[in-house]
């Protein structure tokens, strides 16, 4: 490859709490819950799941404290924060 595309390089994304919140559940569904999935009959290539699911595992560790036993709690009050920022 004669380009330096500096594949190598790690990237920062900032996002607020609640996008974040909102990203990580939603991403979590499509990606693991097979039988409803659309997003992945979207991709046009294998490396589209790989790059989705990298960004879950970042997403993780910040959002630990969103998981059970109040998950679902958690995601509807991010996504009706986040609404509220932008309506």
């Amino acid at each position: 490859m004669a380009a330096d595309y500096r594949f190598d390089e790690s990237i920062t994304l900032k996002l607020q709490r609640d996008e974040a919140i909102v990203l990580f559940w939603y991403l979590t569904r499509e990606l693991w819950v097979r039988e409803n999935n659309k997003l992945s009959a979207s991709f046009i290539h294998p490396a589209e799941d790989h790059s989705l699911e990298a960004l879950v595992q970042q997403l993780f560790p910040p959002l630990m404290d969103t998981g059970a036993p109040d998950a679902a709690g958690v995601e509807i009050a991010a996504r009706e924060h986040l609404l509220k920022r932008y309506t």
